[in-house]
């Protein structure tokens, strides 16, 4: 228990939600830094993969928000492991849209970029497996 009465979050648990969150921001940090000009292969073979992905779904800020509404806190009970909520729902490209994974719920810019993320369908893991059998 903390000092308010509230119970604490500690051990593995706490582990891999801090661990999710810092690939959360190191995925942001990257993507802005690729904006800037680096150049991050693996995220340009992850986003490729990506893109012909059937989970891809186009979100405006304010329907990613509702969602986020709709489930916070299973989304904060569950941070490390969001592939087990609800799926995010399907919508096509239009303006002012940013790419999400209906599994994961991440923004796949963002995702890309994090060396630590793994595709929840291991299509990253499968397509890097057929790279090295080439």
């Amino acid at each position: 228990m903390s000092c308010c009465g509230k119970k604490m979050i500690t051990g593995t648990n706490a582990i891999s939600k801090i661990s999710k969150i810092k690939n959360i921001a190191e995925g942001f940090v990257k993507l802005a830094a690729s904006r800037a000009g680096m150049n991050f292969e693996y995220a340009k073979t992850r986003l490729a993969i990506c893109e012909s992905c059937e989970n891809v779904t186009w979100l405006k800020d304010r329907e990613f928000a509702a969602w986020l509404n709709e489930n916070k806190i299973e989304v904060f009970k569950k941070l490390e492991s969001l592939e087990k909520l609800s799926d995010l729902p399907k919508k096509p490209h239009r303006a002012l849209t940013r790419r999400y994974c209906m599994k994961c719920k991440c923004n796949i810019l963002a995702k890309v970029h994090s060396k630590e993320e793994r595709c929840p369908e291991e299509k990253w893991e499968k397509n890097l497996l057929k790279c090295i059998g080439c």
